[in-house]
């Protein structure tokens, strides 16, 4: 099982997922697990039975975790590396910060973007999660938790 895991989730912390690749992607994971398990698809197991039984967490909680460390890692480098440029940069703009003249978004919705998921993930803006993310004890409980802070 762990091959498996590590082949399917290579690189999964830097993807920009939509909800239809979310799906694909769980339902290859579960279907993966029956195969691996011996369950067959007569013994009508629900997915939550599936997952007690294989002791995993599911993929959406693993790519959570993956992401969420890169993201702390890369805000913890120099400000003169570029991957921390960039993050401070897309930071910035996607939370609309008034020093970031110049930029527009063209008509409809934006696309998904990964600062997106990581808004998703712990439920904070990116400027605030660069903000928690310089305490890496702080950073940790974040991610190891279960749920997003929400910062209303």
């Amino acid at each position: 099982m762990c091959l498996v895991l590590s082949v399917l989730l290579y690189g999964s912390e830097t993807w920009a997922m939509t909800k239809q690749d979310w799906m694909r992607l769980e339902a290859f994971h579960t279907k993966a697990q029956r195969r691996i398990l011996g369950i067959k698809w007569s013994d009508f197991t629900t997915n939550v039975e599936l997952y007690r039984l294989s002791g995993l967490e599911t993929l959406h909680d693993m790519i959570r975790r993956r992401r969420l460390g890169l993201f702390g890692h890369v805000t913890r480098l120099p400000a003169d590396v570029p991957a921390s440029a960039a993050l401070q940069l897309a930071a910035a703009v996607r939370d609309e910060d008034p020093s970031c003249t110049g930029w527009s978004r063209p008509r409809g919705r934006p696309p998904t973007t990964w600062c997106h998921h990581i808004h998703d993930d712990c439920g904070l803006f990116p400027l605030g999660a660069l903000h928690y993310a310089q305490d890496r004890t702080l950073w940790r409980e974040i991610v190891t938790a279960n749920k997003a802070i929400r910062n209303d």
